[in-house]
Order: C-alpha cells, then structure tokens, then sequence
C-alpha cells in the first residue's frame, strides 16, 4: 500500500550550481520579456494571475537544451519509480511523455505565489519543476491546500501527476528571490 504522495519524485542535485547560476542569468538577462500566466483557481474556478514573472524559453538555445535534457532525465527517473508500485501502466504513460509543451524559468519577488491549481490539460500528463537557488523564504510547495508541502534545495527537481487531483500551489516568497 502507499500514500498518494508517494507518487511524487524529488531528485536531489539534478542542476549543478553552475547550471543553476546559467538558468538564472538568462532570466535576469531577458526580464524584459516577462509575462505573466493564469489559469482557474482551484477551489474556485475563477480566472486568476500569478505573480512571479515567466519567460518562455526559446527552442535551440542553450538554456532549453539544457533544460529539455533534465527533464527528460526526470521523467526517465519517475517513470522507473513508478514502476516500483506495480500499480500504474507505466508504459502507456511512458508514451504520453514524448515532450514538454512548454519550458519557462520562473522569478518569485518577495509576495510572489502561485496560487492553488492543477496543471491538468489536454496532453499534459506530468509536471516538472527544478529549484534554482535558497536564498529565500516561504516559496514551498503546498499540494491539496496544505496537506503535504514540499521545500525543495537549490538544483532539486521534482515531478508528479498532472491531473485533477494534484491540486497544488507554490506559497509567498517572505525574503529574498526564488528562481525556478
């Protein structure tokens, strides 16, 4: 038997500092070209911004190469943890995870969050995120409104389910700058 949580993998050391620090000058480099993203709240419905400030990372650069191999490297590694439990068709959901639909480095500023949502859409099957940095507070990861929260380290990644029970949300950034 195990816990939903389970299900969810965190790799430790996934980005090496020097990745980190490439991935967080590029951000600073283009903050020109931030946007911010929306989606419905979950227990609400209601259409709501985020507030960190994303830049979509542009095909044939260094910065998605890079991230396009962790990631890929994530998915290999969960698709192996799943199949410890016996219980999931791995390999069908092994060829549901042919590709990212969007790599994006996120910046959180002190008050920045993300609030509660899944990342549930058509042909999106899992999630994956990378921490960049740990000179911050707050930033943690909370699934089902805070039942289970997640600090992560800085070059850790994590992925889980992409669905609508994975309801989760990232919490305010109280000091300093969250990159991910």
């Amino acid at each position: 038997m195990f816990k939903i949580q389970d299900i969810l993998l965190r790799v430790p050391n996934t980005l090496s500092n020097q990745e980190c620090k490439l991935l967080i000058d590029y951000h600073k480099k283009h903050e020109k070209k931030v946007d911010l993203e929306h989606c419905p709240e979950a227990n609400t419905g209601i259409d709501t911004y985020s507030s960190f400030k994303r830049i979509v990372l542009p095909r044939d650069t260094k910065v998605h190469t890079l991230v396009h191999k962790k990631t890929r490297m994530m998915v290999k590694k969960w698709l192996d943890h799943l199949k410890k439990f016996k219980a999931f068709h791995v390999p069908l959901l092994s060829q549901r995870l042919n590709y990212s639909h969007m790599y994006r480095l996120l910046k959180y500023e002190v008050g920045a969050k993300i609030h509660p949502h899944t990342d549930f859409d058509d042909y999106t099957y899992a999630s994956c995120t990378f921490n960049l940095n740990d000179k911050y507070t707050g930033g943690e990861f909370k699934f089902w409104n805070g039942q289970y929260n997640v600090t992560l380290k800085k070059g850790e990644g994590m992925i889980w389910p992409a669905d609508y029970f994975w309801i989760h949300e990232v919490s305010p950034i109280k000091t300093g700058v969250r990159y991910s």
